[in-house]
């Protein structure tokens, strides 16, 4: 990903556009309740182990690698909701994240 700008100022922000940014390439995008949902994920996951910049540039890799991993379980989930949908729901990502047991175990989201 090429999004170093935004890392320099908040790891949120960054994860946000890598996901963004992973779904726009499946023709996905998120309905705001998700967006909602999974920034709060993002920011909450960076509070909860108390990450910083240096930590998360150390492990940037495996970071992108887990938003990579969740967002095309999201995308399995709306699907399997309903196959003509484009647009990824706050149920989707909570089944990915609950029901499907990602969490925990994708650091820094949980």
């Amino acid at each position: 990903m090429n999004l170093q700008p935004a890392l320099t100022r908040d790891p949120a922000s960054y994860m946000w556009e890598v996901a963004v940014t992973m779904a726009a390439k499946q023709r996905f995008r998120f309905s705001p309740e998700c967006e909602a949902g999974l920034k709060e994920q993002f920011k909450s996951g960076l509070e909860v182990y108390k990450i910083g910049l240096y930590e998360f540039r150390e492990r940037i890799k495996e970071a992108e690698t887990n938003i990579e991993k969740l967002v095309q379980v999201i995308i399995g989930e709306e699907i399997a909701r309903d196959p003509a949908s484009q647009l990824l729901h706050e149920s989707s990502m909570f089944a990915a994240l609950y029901a499907r047991k990602l969490c925990p175990g994708l650091w820094p989201l949980c």
